[in-house]
């Protein structure tokens, strides 16, 4: 009997001696769903990766490539710029988007916005004022140009995108005017007028010409097309935008009384400020 019950023991011992293990073996089995990959980090990208990709997110919100409606057409494929802070460019006559629930701020926003954009106009006449109208002849180099035109491509520039700026808050701005038949009809016309300014786009194109020559090939050749381009269009299309944001100034003041009236802006002369130049 004892060597039964001994028998009985080792046996009893010897089981749960066999369970065990299998016991311990199961979190072994799900361990390698616990365990990091170790080719997951390669699969991540980096976070320099991330964080180029987001600034080249950025890039495609760039006025130069999307806040220019009606843009003209690259003169070639190879004119590609270098990606360039937005913030940056701006003689800082950009209007911001009106964001007033009020009578009064809608008010102010429009006495703010139209000798806002009249002073911007104003300004870049006055960059071309005197000049000649024409590409510099022979340039075949931004070498060949002075300090003062690369000067007056840069500030055309800055200023292209500050009036990039009236173009969106006009047309967001539309549905705040005063419901008012003649006030409608001039803001829909300056928006328009503001969506159709197409011609400073090409103050950019030469800036970038000047900055990155080896990205446009031939360079003389695109440099005075884009240019005689600019020189032929430019004015009668600011020259349209200062004449409709005149008429909404007028259309306004029509429906206040003579305390509560806007500045009217003066009307631009019906001659380019090029020396020389007859009325268009």
């Amino acid at each position: 009997m004892r060597v039964a019950a001994s028998s009985f023991v080792l046996l009893l011992a010897l089981g749960l001696g066999g369970v065990s293990p299998l016991g311990a073996q199961k979190p072994r089995r799900a361990s390698p769903t616990l365990v990091t990959n170790p080719a997951a980090p390669t699969t991540a990208a980096p976070p320099a990766a991330r964080t180029d990709s987001s600034r080249s997110k950025g890039t495609r919100t760039s006025p130069s490539l999307v806040a220019r409606p009606g843009a003209m057409p690259t003169v070639a494929p190879q004119s590609a710029r270098t990606p360039v802070a937005v913030a940056a460019l701006s003689a800082g006559l950009a209007i911001e988007p009106y964001s007033g629930e009020t009578d009064e701020a809608r008010d102010a926003y429009l006495g703010q916005f139209t000798q806002q954009l009249d002073s911007t106009i104003v300004t870049l006449v006055g960059i071309f004022r005197g000049t000649t109208g024409q590409p510099v002849a022979g340039a075949d180099a931004p070498t060949a140009l002075s300090a003062r035109e690369r000067e007056r491509w840069g500030r055309c520039r800055d200023l292209h995108y500050d009036l990039q700026s009236y173009a969106t808050a006009m047309h967001d701005f539309l549905e705040s005017l005063p419901e008012v038949a003649s006030i409608q009809r001039t803001g829909d016309a300056l928006d328009s007028s503001l969506t159709a300014l197409r011609a400073t786009s090409a103050c950019d194109d030469v800036s970038s010409m000047i900055a990155a020559p080896g990205r446009w090939t031939p360079w003389e050749s695109q440099y005075q097309t884009t240019a005689r381009n600019f020189y032929r269009d430019w004015y009668p299309q600011v020259r349209d935008v200062a004449d409709r944001n005149r008429a909404l100034v007028i259309a306004v003041n029509a429906t206040r009384g003579a305390g509560a009236r806007m500045t009217v802006p003066p009307g631009l002369a019906r001659t380019p400020p090029y020396v020389g130049a007859a009325p268009r």
